[in-house]
């Protein structure tokens, strides 16, 4: 499993290792984040490793989100993809399926 993140103002969305399968973790990682200045909520999926955190755009910005999450242990910013990223990743994969089919039409 890779880290992943995905940011809308007001809502970030994570995958970390760290958090798949570990309710022990997931759990602390929870109370740690609820516990942020300006988040609003936190909705935890540990059998996939997932977060999405709701929080005040107005209080705290996801730079700095990103940054206590890094701190935390629980997420590397450095690793993760982005939506973007996997999509690039998907068209590429998908690009090579179409190539070999045609070349094997040849």
């Amino acid at each position: 499993m890779n880290y992943y993140m995905a940011d809308t103002p007001g809502r970030l969305r994570i995958e970390s290792p760290a958090l798949k399968g570990q309710t022990l973790d997931a759990e602390r990682f929870h109370d740690l984040v609820a516990a942020i200045p300006g988040v609003s909520s936190v909705e935890m999926k540990p059998l996939i490793g997932s977060a999405t955190i709701h929080y005040d755009t107005c209080r705290i910005d996801h730079r700095q989100l990103i940054e206590i999450l890094d701190k935390s242990g629980y997420f590397n910013h450095l690793q993760a993809k982005t939506p973007d990223e996997c999509l690039e990743e998907g068209i590429a994969k998908a690009t090579e399926v179409v190539v070999q089919v045609i070349e094997d039409e040849v």
